[in-house]
């Protein structure tokens, strides 16, 4: 499990999970969101990212390798010297900061990316779209076509977990339509672009 809040890109504006969401939910991490503008759940974490930010103040770092270098200092210094307790620093007081029990391996990602997580993921979401006049409703930035016939109609959409396809229904719970999603799979996610539409595209 990891928590995030709903600023780009770990959520998103909408109910729609982020790209972001969707890998990590493929490799087995329930990612967790707090409520939208209610900094006080997460209260601890964002006190840490202010300290952070004075302590490292990133815009004036002149480029990417001297920030990851001041990252460090940061990590090193409130963990192993500032002290918190009886004079002893978090690693003192912590040693298990310093275990890894999953280390992250990049040229592993691939394999270790399970689809069905993501689905199953993906399923607890509900989602509501209203049709255009061209008939179709867009997911994940992905178009799809219900028919004119329920042109600026608001039609609820769930994917099925089992058999991996959108389904649409009416009004009144009844199964309209059922689409295979269009770019599911961990090519396109990774990208962390699935969720998102390009300025300028409708």
């Amino acid at each position: 499990m990891m928590r995030f809040d709903n600023g780009h890109p770990w959520g998103t504006s909408s109910p729609v999970p982020s790209a972001l969401a969707l890998w990590l939910a493929g490799l087995g991490i329930q990612p967790v969101f707090g409520r939208p503008r209610q900094s006080t759940d997460n209260a601890v974490v964002e006190r840490g990212h202010g300290v952070l930010n004075g302590w490292v103040d990133p815009a004036h770092c002149p480029d990417f390798s001297h920030l990851c270098l001041e990252l460090d200092r940061f990590a090193t210094l409130q963990r192993e010297r500032y002290p918190v307790t009886t004079g002893r620093s978090r690693l003192e007081l912590h040693p298990d900061l310093l275990a890894c029990p999953r280390p992250y391996r990049p040229a592993e990602d691939k394999h270790l990316w399970s689809s069905q997580c993501m689905f199953d993921y993906l399923a607890t979401f509900r989602f509501h779209r209203k049709v255009e006049l061209n008939g179709r409703i867009t997911l994940l930035n992905r178009t799809y076509s219900v028919g004119r016939d329920y042109k600026r109609r608001t039609l609820a959409v769930q994917l099925d977990a089992d058999t991996h396809e959108w389904v649409v229904y009416e009004d009144d719970g009844r199964e309209l339509r059922r689409f295979v999603p269009k770019d599911l799979d961990y090519t396109t996610i990774s990208q962390f672009t699935l969720a998102y539409r390009a300025r300028g595209k409708t």
